[in-house]
């Protein structure tokens, strides 16, 4: 399959191992966004404004499937990192073989019960009597297809700590080309309306998962699916993962308050709106992911083989760039938001409804100026969590996806009407900043960072 010189994470440049796992880590990110984006640009563009609406309430789904992903995926790709640094590549073997075997058994059993509940799950994300039965349509089969959306992306971060980025790249590569092919063929061709696209999704997600998948089965690298499980490496994953996981979580309480909110001072229309800036979002969004993941590997290996200065300069200069990432995705957002906008809507709404475009532009302008700190944010919070400080990551990561902007989400609206739900988030990652600055001036203090350890 696909291979990759090896890269040596104790002697080469920190910079040049960065944009190694960097680049094939943001075409993967892009790839894997364009999932979620491709759903809404064909189903804006062929169901209309209600269908759009109701994916936009099944989005707080994602989150908590990534997020159970996250708990034993991250934790555990960082502590197979980690034991690879110390030479003991036996153990990291047998962590990622238990997660991988447990993550599959529980999705598939979580993925039936939520397809029997699926009727509540609906009404309970904010569903009206219009969007119920279209809500209903789409994440009856994502729940069918939860364990291919979990195993995926943990395959797909374990292939990134086995020193194969490329190969995580091309997986999900093809697994995007063939999302969008199967979204037009369903949506376009088939009329098979919003159950179409969710199927596309979920073989997208396969067929990476497959490429990803038979790597580890033939034994290609560092780490392979070995016969074992450890139940004892299952909770230390869950530890280490808590922090990340906790971020989608929150993320996932946020939006289906946003929905809540939303549809209470708007209405449908009003979730329109947010569900473009959802699809649209998710791009700056996993190119700062990406940004983070790139220095993860980088730390776990190198703490684990006690190079602690390499430690802090990976982290500096994760630190730098994602602010200049941040700054330079809400000035592209600014500069092509009027030739993006309408790609998710009909041909016919700019004559119809032509101030639904401009309400979309200037709600992006105010939403998005979060991606300018929120870089800072996700790189303080993937690499306390990589060096195994959780309790660090999980409060920064509580206070820019959570904490303060729920705080200004229950009080700007009552004041700014559904312009202080736009402002709640930006406004939480800059307070979120201030928390980072004090962990960060903490473990200078007594942690990792000191420079005398």
């Amino acid at each position: 399959m696909v291979s990759n010189a090896k890269l040596n994470l104790k002697s080469d440049s920190v910079i040049r191992l960065f944009f190694s796992y960097f680049l094939p880590s943001l075409v993967a990110m892009l790839a894997l966004s364009t999932y979620s984006t491709i759903d809404g640009i064909f189903v804006g563009k062929k169901l209309g404004e209600n269908a759009l609406a109701a994916i936009g309430l099944a989005w707080p789904i994602f989150p908590v499937l990534i997020a159970f992903e996250l708990l034993f995926g991250i934790g555990a790709a960082a502590m197979s990192s980690y034991f690879l640094g110390k030479g003991k590549a036996f153990r990291a073997r047998i962590i990622f073989s238990s997660v991988f075997y447990f993550a599959a058994i529980s999705s598939v059993v979580g993925g039936i019960l939520l397809f029997y509940y699926s009727d509540s799950i609906s009404l309970y994300l904010g569903a009206s009597e219009t969007l119920l039965p279209l809500v209903k349509e789409y994440t009856e089969i994502i729940y069918l297809g939860a364990f291919i959306i979990v195993l995926h992306p943990i395959l797909d971060t374990f292939a990134i700590n086995d020193r194969q980025p490329i190969l995580a790249m091309v997986a999900m590569l093809v697994g995007a080309v063939m999302n969008v092919v199967l979204n037009y063929l369903f949506i376009f061709v088939f009329d098979w309306g919003l159950s179409g696209s969710a199927l596309a999704t979920v073989m997208g997600h396969g067929i990476g998962m497959l490429i990803l998948l038979q790597h580890f089965l033939r034994k290609r690298g560092d780490l392979y699916l070995i016969r074992a499980f450890d139940i004892y490496a299952i909770l230390m994953a869950t530890k280490n993962g808590i922090p990340q996981s906790s971020a989608e979580i929150s993320v996932s309480i946020m939006m289906l308050l946003f929905n809540h909110i939303i549809g209470g001072i708007s209405g449908d229309r009003g979730l329109s709106i947010y569900s473009v800036l959802m699809y649209v979002g998710i791009i700056p969004f996993t190119i700062l992911l990406s940004v983070a993941q790139g220095i993860q590997p980088i730390a776990s290996y190198n703490y684990g083989a006690k190079l602690l200065d390499r430690v802090r300069s990976v982290f500096t200069f994760g630190i730098i760039f994602g602010f200049f990432v941040g700054v330079f995705m809400y000035g592209l957002s600014y500069y092509f938001s009027p030739y993006i906008i309408p790609l998710f809507l009909q041909e016919n709404i700019n004559a119809r409804d032509s101030s639904l475009f401009y309400d979309i532009r200037d709600s992006m302008m105010i939403y998005f100026m979060s991606y300018i700190l929120l870089g800072i944010n996700m790189v303080s919070a993937i690499f306390f969590q990589s060096i195994q400080r959780t309790l660090g990551s999980l409060i920064i990561t509580l206070s820019y996806t959570l904490i303060f902007a729920l705080i200004f989400a229950l009080i700007l609206p009552k004041i700014f009407g559904f312009v202080g739900v736009m402002y709640s988030y930006p406004l939480g990652n800059l307070c979120a900043c201030f928390v980072v600055v004090l962990v960060i001036l903490y473990e200078c203090k007594k942690g990792v960072l000191r420079n005398d350890v």
